[in-house]
């Protein structure tokens, strides 16, 4: 038998290559093998369902704040057109024409 995952290695729980027990004992230690099978499959059942669920919200948030993302970029990239235009001016043209534009910001002459 080749193992490709954790999943199929064998172990005591495991149900592959087991004979149909003969005697009572052996059939009342199969039948709790199994039934701890069981019990441990529902529990990670469970716990993938639960896991599915978080995922599947985290999913949707992400797919929320892309969607706002897009909507803020959008109107912006209609926008930043003229900005570009008034970036490429001079530095001159700018102090002559936008003083009130830019507040905050101050030109500093350096020379070398």
């Amino acid at each position: 038998m080749k193992v490709r995952s954790m999943r199929d290695i064998p172990t005591i729980q495991g149900l592959r290559n087991r004979s149909v027990p003969t005697a009572r004992e052996q059939v009342v230690t199969e039948l709790a093998r199994l039934e701890h099978e069981k019990a441990r499959l529902e529990r990670e059942l469970k716990m993938w369902t639960d896991n599915q669920k978080k995922t599947g919200e985290r999913l949707r948030l992400v797919e929320e704040r892309l969607a706002l993302l897009q909507e803020t970029l959008e109107p912006a990239a209609s926008n930043s057109s003229p900005r570009r235009a008034k970036s490429r001016r001079t530095p001159m043209e700018r102090v002559e024409g936008d003083a009130d534009e830019a507040p905050g910001w101050h030109e500093i002459p350096l020379e070398y």
